[in-house]
């Protein structure tokens, strides 16, 4: 499964109130690809997912935005290498 599907069936988990779910297909996904339009995508779902996590449920989202955002810096220092 690619970085694409992971994301698309996170929307769909997510859609249908599946949190836990949606975030570790998000983390995958955000291992998975170096797009920076799909990171830019998977930031913006783990955004949405943090807005409707409870007190304890929002770290998890904010590691999937860590991730995403630590591969897109070191997508950057690749290519200015």
């Amino acid at each position: 499964m690619g970085a694409r599907d992971l994301l698309d069936e996170a929307r769909r988990e997510l859609d249908a109130g599946n949190g836990k779910n949606a975030a570790r297909l998000l983390t995958e996904a955000a291992y998975a690809t170096r797009d920076a339009a799909l990171e830019a995508e998977i930031r913006s779902l783990a955004q949405r997912g943090r807005d409707g996590a409870g007190r304890f449920g929002k770290g998890r989202w904010d590691e999937i935005v860590r991730i995403a955002d630590l591969r897109t810096a070191s997508s950057a220092k690749t290519e200015a290498a």
